[in-house]
């Protein structure tokens, strides 16, 4: 902002221009009349500008930061001086009440009240010694606040490690009906730093994550019969077991299935083991398999289950909806069934321990 102020002194234009007449009419009385009369009208014309402006006014918080710890450059956009010590943008705000300052002025209406003991009050100072106690306050406000952020929360351990496979979080957020989803459990599969090469910013670090939210009650489908799924370049073959068997399968699909609700199930995962690949296909298996009653409805017969403690007494699973075939499926001489090399080899002998060949050391 700019403000102009006049000189008190001076006299209206009218005035001027009258002296200014009698005085060529009276210049006879010498040059120096005149000129020091002109040089008075011209300083009357003159008007002073007082500017109230300042580099640390014009310019944001954000601004002063960005320049203090360089985020910005040519440097910073292709992924130079990485590995330095990091400077810590602190909130200086933090702290800071309206009217406080280093002075210790103590402003009514601001940070004293405006009227005390029927009289109103007026700007005074704080002594030094309670000036230093706040500024010192302050300062340890700001240092407790940032001990606060670097406070590390201990998280459950995951499958391994400090691996993020296999750890539990909170359950999802309520939904916008008013939905709650308490009961769900939450899961990291995979998390996992991502970096992508660009020309103008160089390398840009993102984040991958994978996570599995279930509530153990078969939301995302049952497992009914065996299945052998591939997804690009992973082969997973799942074999539905008895009661009491268990998950024998890789800690993935065991997640998985404990937050679908599958207890007993053995699954064998071959070929690529990228754990995306896997959680794809085991959502394909569970996807494309046909229930009891689309079994039925395609073979016109009725599904049969045989349990241990029934006997030979089977147990009806699911009848088919229109006319029940009469006559037997035909099966073939040589069944054609695809069959796996290492079970093959499991099956003829031909399959070796890895630590079939390992040698003892003597001690």
């Amino acid at each position: 902002t700019s403000t102009a102020a006049a000189p008190q002194d001076c006299i209206s234009h009218v005035d001027l221009s009258a002296k200014c007449a009698g005085i060529v009419s009276k210049i006879k009385q010498g040059f120096f009349v005149v000129y020091f009369w002109f040089g008075f009208i011209f300083q009357c014309k003159q008007y002073l500008y007082i500017t109230y402006e300042s580099s640390l006014v014009s310019v944001t918080a954000d601004e002063l930061w960005k320049g203090a710890l360089a985020e910005t450059g040519a440097g910073v956009k292709k992924g130079r001086g990485k590995r330095r010590k990091k400077k810590i943008r602190k909130n200086l705000n933090r702290g800071q009440e309206i009217g406080e300052g280093r002075s210790g002025l103590l402003w009514p209406g601001l940070n004293a009240p405006v009227i005390q003991s029927g009289r109103v009050q007026a700007i005074t100072q704080r002594k030094k010694e309670e000036r230093e106690r706040i500024q010192s306050e302050i300062v340890q406000q700001r240092d407790t606040w940032e001990k606060k952020r670097k406070i590390k929360v201990k998280r459950e351990g995951g499958w391994s490690g400090h691996c993020w496979g296999g750890v539990l979080l909170d359950p999802p957020d309520p939904g916008p009906n008013g939905e709650t989803y308490e009961d769900f459990e939450t899961r990291v599969i995979e998390m996992k730093n991502v970096f992508c090469m660009k020309a103008k910013e160089g390398r840009k670090k993102s984040i991958r994550a994978v996570v599995a939210i279930g509530n153990g009650k078969g939301a995302a489908g049952m497992f009914y019969h065996d299945i052998n799924v591939k997804f690009k370049r992973t082969t997973i073959r799942m074999k539905k077991q008895n009661k009491g068997y268990g998950l024998h399968c890789h800690r993935a699909i065991i997640t998985i299935c404990k937050l679908i609700g599958i207890k007993d199930m053995y699954a064998r995962v071959s070929g690529s083991k990228n754990l995306i690949n896997i959680t794809r296909a085991l959502f394909k298996g569970l996807t494309e398999q046909k229930t009891h009653q689309q079994l039925a409805n395609q073979k016109n017969l009725y599904v049969v289950e045989f349990r241990e403690e029934r006997g030979p007494l089977p147990i009806v699973v699911a009848s088919p909806e229109g006319a029940l075939r009469e006559d037997p499926e035909l099966e073939d001489e040589v069944p054609d069934t695809k069959l796996e090399w290492s079970d093959v080899k499991e099956a003829q002998g031909m399959k070796k321990s890895p630590w079939a060949n390992v040698r003892r050391t003597a001690c």
